[in-house]
This record gives C-alpha cells, sequence and structure tokens, in this order.
C-alpha cells in the first residue's frame, strides 16, 4: 500500500479516536489511529505516535501500572511538544498539561478538546 503525506484534522480514524479518548476507551482509541499513522508519512507521524502514546499511557493507568504510564507520557510529551498548539485542532500544550496533571494526581481522565478556528 502507497503511504499518503498527512492527514486531514477531519480524517473519521482521528475524529473517532478522538470520541474514543474521550470515552475512557483507551486501548480502540489507540488502535484506530494506529491505522491512520501506518497509512502515513512525513511530518505528522510523530504527531500521531504522541498522541497513540497518551492513549497507551491511559490504557497502563486503567490497568493500574502507573510507571509505565509516566514512561510512556515522557515520550508522547517528547514527539507532541514539536508541534505548533493547535495543531490539526488540539491544544497540543493544553492537552500535555491536562495529560501530566491526571497522571500526577490519579485523578480523573483528560478529555481532548479541539479547537477550531473560523474563517
Amino acid at each position: 500500500m502507497e503511504k499518503v503525506k498527512g492527514f486531514s484534522a477531519n480524517d473519521p480514524r482521528y475524529l473517532g479516536f478522538i470520541e474514543l479518548f474521550n470515552q475512557h476507551k483507551f486501548f480502540e482509541a489507540h488502535e484506530i489511529l494506529e491505522v491512520l499513522w501506518k497509512e502515513i508519512e512525513g511530518p505528522d507521524l510523530d504527531f500521531l505516535k504522541g498522541l497513540i502514546q497518551i492513549a497507551a499511557a491511559f490504557v497502563h493507568v486503567q490497568k493500574g501500572r502507573f510507571d509505565g504510564a509516566h514512561q510512556l507520557f515522557k515520550t508522547a510529551s517528547g514527539y507532541l511538544q514539536k508541534y505548533p498548539s493547535p495543531y490539526k485542532n488540539i491544544g497540543t500544550q493544553n492537552l500535555l498539561s491536562a495529560v501530566e496533571e491526571s497522571l500526577i494526581s490519579g485523578k480523573g481522565f483528560p478529555k481532548i478538546k479541539l479547537k477550531t478556528t473560523l474563517c
């Protein structure tokens, strides 16, 4: 299969990832975004890797494996910090802060809030 350059913020798999993530279905969110990640090439790859790693971190949290969650977050943070905020309609810095706060406090799960721009 030939890979395509990047992806649209309106891609149904990307939007599905966000919906599943916000429903705390982190494993499913990880899986759907991995399909998209395998189909693209270019600068969006690390962005998707970061989001996949965040979802995987919360899979670890749900299973009580907090050390693994923190390690995955560190890796995800390294990927996502390279991107402007917002990127593909996600406020990357806000997301990283919310994830870090959730992991430190152990209370609740963050939501991904889409940022849209008006023309």
